[in-house]
């Protein structure tokens, strides 16, 4: 299956481009109007730096100024560019029918995500668990990479010193019990090593688990299903639901395979 070029020059970067990106990052669900001075204070750029990129955002059609508010709001345009990058995942366009019929015919969730950062961001979530312990989780919804299975396993994806280099990100997160969380992070990583997924419990009444694609050539993709917790024993788990995620993710590994042909 063709695969997508991998760039690799290196030139300078463009210092307003990045700028104007970290607008953008501000914006979060739940997050959706914010201010010229609640942007300086979430990005750490100047008040009028801001004050210049938003100005210039809006007459570009990717921001809305609402004046009853003085806030600023995403454009329309964002959306249809959120819907382009998820139109073209091969993967979940491959994974979507199998994790909808997983879903409806054991009662969980069943999650594709990406990282960004410190966050996974979903992909889609196919909700099925029948007690709706869950919150909802839509495409684009995040959660943080330390505390959750989809996140400890994106982190097994990384070498040593990439992983080193994002715990020093999480770490500001949690500068409290930092040292408790990255015990279980590393817990995570001998389960996965051991398991082929990692199991963990960050909301109170469900449990995921989850497990990488880990194809270098194609965007760092985890898959998880989640549960009530009660419902499932951890014997139970390993005989129905971890055959059940570890299938999805060898159907996804061997549908989207890399050969190099000059190997």
């Amino acid at each position: 299956m063709p695969t997508r070029p991998i760039e690799t020059r290196l030139s300078p970067l463009n210092r307003s481009v990045q700028r104007a990106l970290l607008i953008f990052r501000a914006f979060r669900p739940g997050i959706g109007r914010l201010g010229n001075a609640e942007l300086a204070e979430r990005t750490g750029l100047a008040r009028s730096t801001v004050s210049r990129l938003t100005q210039t955002l809006v007459e570009s059609g990717f921001l809305y100024y609402d004046m009853e508010s003085a806030s600023y709001r995403l454009a329309a345009v964002v959306l249809s560019l959120a819907h382009a990058f998820r139109l073209d995942s091969d993967v979940l366009d491959h994974a979507l029918p199998i994790m909808r019929k997983m879903a409806e015919d054991h009662c969980i969730n069943v999650g594709l995500a990406v990282a960004d950062r410190t966050d996974m961001v979903y992909l889609e979530s196919v909700r099925r668990n029948r007690r709706e312990l869950s919150r909802h989780v839509a495409s684009g919804s995040r959660v943080p990479i330390e505390l959750t299975s989809l996140g400890r396993a994106y982190l097994f994806t990384l070498s040593a010193t990439d992983r080193a280099a994002l715990e020093i990100s999480m770490q500001e997160r949690h500068p409290d019990d930092w040292t408790k969380i990255l015990a279980e992070i590393n817990r995570s990583l001998a389960e996965i090593d051991r398991e082929g997924y990692c199991s963990v419990s960050w909301q109170m009444g469900i449990t995921s688990i989850a497990s990488p694609l880990g194809l270098k050539h194609l965007p760092p993709y985890v898959f998880n299903i989640s549960y009530a917790t009660d419902e499932y024993s951890q014997r139970e788990v390993r005989s129905s639901l971890k055959p059940l995620l570890l299938d999805l993710v060898g159907s996804a590994r061997e549908a989207f395979a890399f050969v190099d042909p000059s190997a």
